[in-house]
């Protein structure tokens, strides 16, 4: 549904819909067009003001016995409350509170300090004397904390009142009180963290509980879903650099209906303030409709919608505010209206105490026993569903859908009274106990599908207890530790209720776990984590998910750390700013935060997870090196020598990634068992990254001196697990295999054009099939896969000429040769596609003596003469090339003259050219190419020194 919306739409509906309130605003202050709607001469309008009828005093409305004249006015005003506030009702009862919340114009402007860190800070000092500052978080103990739900019926109540006597009609007048609240929104916000607006001082939200109750018609339910993730309405921000949404929240209220409102509702609803809210609004919905005919002495003062346009309301404030039986009683509008309105919400109170004593008489009187949170909720649920359609029958009346729309709100509360009424915390606590159990379930992996015709997130509650016990693939011990997780999920999320103690009771049964078992996992699991059970460190809900959410923007900022680069103490001081902000914005002590860093850093964190992923990453890797070793005939053709290159560089990335965390972790005992499987994986990668950190001082600038002497220690020792080959039976068909598994598992594509172009040499007709399935795609000819994939469907055609060579093909030879077979193969790629292949005869010249060096040449076919002229003017051969040698490549660096003649010996001869503009502009482009060159031709020359001497 609409609450499954990521937050980056649902913000831009909140946009939107605040947009869309500040243009009401302006219309409601100027505004030359909606008039025109409701001129008697626009007779098209549905607004139209029929003159018939307010003209003859047998049809006009009358306020008091007079009839009221009419003009065309401004539908501002009539549109806020005949349609925005409605439509707002509707969205809460059928969507749901939960989307209500995410697309509230008001929750979003009070959202607009935390969006320009302008947050009012509080400082706290901690008992060793450290200060720290954070945002003001309204205390549950406060008088705020306790009673904020008397405070916004208040505000309820005292808003209903302003309507009537201020801004029902009067457009300046509501423009200044929407302006107002505006306001008021953005200054909660700079004032408390979180979504203190809406918790604390919203006069919209004692409706929104009331509509909600349980839970709309369409709120999912979160306790049905995974632990600890983000749920309904909950504050939440979207993480670019992750692409997902993550919790902002800051537990600004426990328990917190944007988390769960069901849970809210089932811990509060025995509170004092829960009947004032259910019974009054009850008797004020009602109190506020018929107040309209006490006031006017009619009907059709309401039904008509005159209200909503009707001159000198903020005048008429002192005239009399009742008129009954055809006269006018003495009291004041501005005493009668609130006068009214309190003596109907009193009413509602005393018919929902009343009601309630009664059923409590009936089900005592036939034997029922109920719960005082049963007997509550549905007495709640009636009224609930009575308020709603009194609303609706009452502001139904003017619209031209009448019936349909009367009868769908109908349906609407008939669905969500069937949906409630029957509904209990013990179903709720059972249900989110079997979600528990569900989870561990799912942990043990069996195959589910033997037993079920359908999956474990599709069963019942009971039917999760009952599978539990009859699967006959979980034994005693896997019973035991479905059963220790459900306790650890439990205790982490608060103290256990006497209801889901009796639960867990039943799954005792179900699981066939006897009492003594249960307290000696509680020992066990206190030994492990004293935190468990110790009352100033168990957390509500609300609280882990504070601080969730505050660990996983702190692991983010580790992370982004790890791949920096930098040293672990100087990146922290450069995020120390940012972690500052966190802190304050989540509410983090010293103590949480010293809590949550050991979470993050500890043996069971997620840098150590982290850490075991890379390694399971780096063994896949190995694995397929050793394959492209041990698998081929030849294992040093270049198409093998260059896919293990391409992945040996990849087990680098991995090992620094590792050496990064490593840094991270200090001096931990993760940290041995890290550096021991790398050497263990990969001892030869591992030396070569090592090498290269000794060269750039990074040891004794960024480990700990105890892990120097580790790493020194290990790789003194280092045994290669790969020496131990062990081939299969069919070395073809398992190399076949592997070639297939990169081309459609790998996502670079220059691996997939390796692995077809091996493919082919190996099983043509499957190269050929996997190369058809590759340009059915239709991804770009020019890329080097689809290159490749045309190439090899032309294998075997008969062609009258040499087919061009391709881009791969040219990498290849470039990479056959001693001057480019150091080169990056992303690097090789992009030379090759400015390489141009050309052809020579036998006798032909490739370049002569005394010529400028303007392109170097590499052999790929064939065999050359080097000729050079003697001191007596003769030509003598020096020196032949042939495939993987190049030519002239000192001569095009230091642009000199050609020093020699090249011509063709053999029948014919194949070679590259690469000019020498062309070989300047990837120099100028690519400084590692340049430092590459550089060292081999400074080899060379020591070389041909070296032959000299």
């Amino acid at each position: 549904m609409l609450s499954r919306l990521s937050e980056q739409k649902m913000h831009v509906i909140k946009l939107v819909l605040a947009a869309g309130w500040l243009i009401l605003i302006l219309s409601l202050l100027y505004d030359p067009i909606s008039p025109y709607f409701s001129d008697p001469s626009n007779l098209t309008s549905p607004l139209r003001i029929d003159p018939n009828k307010y003209l003859d005093p047998s049809q006009c409305v009358k306020i008091q016995g007079i009839c009221q004249p009419e003009t065309p006015y401004g539908v501002g005003a009539r549109l806020f409350w005949s349609v925005i506030i409605p439509a707002g009702l509707i969205t809460i009862f059928v969507f749901g509170h939960e989307v209500w919340r995410r697309i509230c114009p008001l929750s979003f402007f009070s959202q607009i300090p935390r969006a320009l860190g302008i947050q009012r800070k509080q400082k706290i000092t901690s008992p060793n004397g450290k200060t720290r500052y954070q945002l003001f978080s309204v205390d549950k103990n406060s008088w705020l904390g306790k009673n904020h739900l008397y405070l916004q019926f208040g505000l309820f109540f005292l808003g209903i009142n302003i309507r009537i006597l201020f801004v029902n009609s009067d457009r300046l007048a509501l423009a200044i009180f929407l302006i107002l609240t505006i306001l008021a929104a953005i200054a909660v916000g700079y004032l408390f963290a979180g979504k203190s607006w809406c918790q604390y001082f919203c006069p919209m939200a004692p409706v929104q509980i009331v509509f909600t109750g349980t839970r709309g018609l369409f709120d999912s339910q979160s306790h049905l879903g995974q632990r600890l993730s983000i749920t309904q309405s909950m504050c939440r921000e979207f993480d670019k650099s992750t692409g997902k949404e993550k919790s902002a929240c800051v537990a600004c209220q426990n328990p917190c209906i944007d988390i769960d409102s069901e849970r809210s509702y089932w811990e509060q609803i025995e509170r004092p303030d829960r009947k004032l809210l259910y019974y009054g609004y009850l008797g004020l919905v009602f109190g506020f409709f018929f107040y309209y005919f006490l006031y006017a002495g009619n009907w059709d003062y309401l039904y008509s919608g005159i209200w909503s346009h009707e001159d000198g309301q903020i005048s008429r404030i002192l005239s009399p505010g009742f008129y009954i039986f055809n006269q006018a009683i003495p009291i004041p509008k501005l005493i009668a209206a609130p006068l009214t309105l309190a003596v109907f919400t009193f009413g509602g109170y005393m018919l929902g105490e009343l009601s309630e004593r009664l059923y409590r008489q009936h089900l005592h009187k036939n034997g029922k026993k109920l719960t005082n949170d049963q007997i509550l909720h549905q007495i709640f649920t009636i009224f609930t569903v009575v308020a709603w359609n009194i609303f609706w029958i009452f502001i139904s009346r003017p619209a031209p859908m009448e019936r349909l729309l009367t009868g769908f709100t109908v349906l609407v509360s008939g669905l969500w009274f069937a949906q409630t009424f029957w509904r209990t915390s013990e179903q709720y606590e059972r249900e989110g106990l079997a979600n528990k159990l569900r989870r561990q379930l799912e942990k043990l992996g069996l195959d589910m599908s033997k037993f079920l015709q359908r999956g474990t997130d599709e069963l019942k509650p009971d039917e999760v207890y009952v599978l539990a016990k009859v699967l006959p693939e979980v034994n005693r011990e896997q019973r035991e530790k479905v059963y220790r997780g459900v306790l650890v999920e439990a205790l982490d999320d608060g103290t256990i209720s006497s209801k889901e103690e009796n639960l867990l009771k039943e799954l005792r049964k179900e699981l066939e776990i006897d009492i003594d078992q249960h307290y000696a996992m509680l020992a066990s699991l206190g030994i492990e984590d004293p935190t468990l059970f110790n009352p100033d460190r168990q957390f509500t809900l609300e609280k882990r998910l504070r601080l969730d959410a505050y660990r996983k923007n702190l692991e983010f900022l580790i992370f982004d750390l790890v791949d920096s680069g930098i040293p672990i103490s100087e990146a922290l001081n450069q995020k120390k700013d940012r972690v500052t902000a966190l802190r304050q914005e989540y509410q983090i002590s010293d103590e949480e935060d010293e809590l949550i860093i050991d979470e993050i850093l500890g043996e069971e964190g997620s840098l150590a997870q982290n850490a075991q992923q890379l390694l399971q990453g780096l063994w896949n890797l190995h694995s397929k090196v050793i394959n492209l070793e041990d698998l081929p005939t030849d294992p040093s053709n270049s198409v093998y020598q260059l896919l293990r290159n391409i992945l040996i560089d990849r087990e680098k990335a991995v090992i620094n990634k590792l050496m990064a965390i490593v840094e991270v972790l200090g001096d931990g005992a993760m940290v041995s068992q890290i550096i021991n499987s790398i050497n263990l994986l990969t001892p030869i990668t591992f030396r070569q990254v090592l090498d290269k950190k000794r060269t750039e001082h990074f040891w004794s600038d960024r480990f700990h001196q105890n892990v120097i002497n580790l790493i020194e220690q290990t790789t003194e020792t280092s045994v290669d697990i790969s020496t131990a080959k062990i081939l299969p039976e069919d070395v073809t068909g398992t190399l076949i295999s592997v070639l297939e598994r990169f081309l459609h598992e790998d996502v670079e594509p220059l691996v997939q054009a390796l692995s077809l172009q091996a493919l082919s040499t190996i099983d043509l007709a499957k190269a050929q099939r996997a190369a058809t399935e590759i340009l059915q795609k239709g991804m770009d000819a020019t890329s080097i896969l689809a290159e490749t994939a045309q190439a090899v469907m032309q294998v075997g055609e008969n062609q009258s000429e040499p087919r061009n060579l391709t881009t791969l093909e040219k990498a290849l030879y470039l990479f056959e040769t001693r001057f480019f077979h150091h080169i990056n193969i992303n690097t090789l790629i992009e030379i090759a596609r400015h390489c141009q292949p050309q052809s020579f005869a036998q006798g032909e010249v490739l370049c002569r003596e005394g010529d400028d060096s303007n392109e170097l040449l590499i052999i790929i076919d064939g065999q050359v003469d080097v000729i050079m002229q003697q001191e007596d003017g003769s030509l003598k051969v020096v020196n032949q090339c042939t495939r993987g040698e190049t030519i002239g490549e000192l001569g095009v660096l230091t642009q000199t003259n050609r020093t020699a003649t090249v011509s063709v010996e053999s029948t014919e001869a194949r070679v590259l050219t690469l000019s020498d503009r062309d070989l300047e502009h990837l120099l100028q482009r690519n400084p590692l190419l340049s430092s590459t060159l550089l060292s081999i031709v400074s080899s060379r020359l020591q070389r041909i020194l070296g032959q000299i001497k």
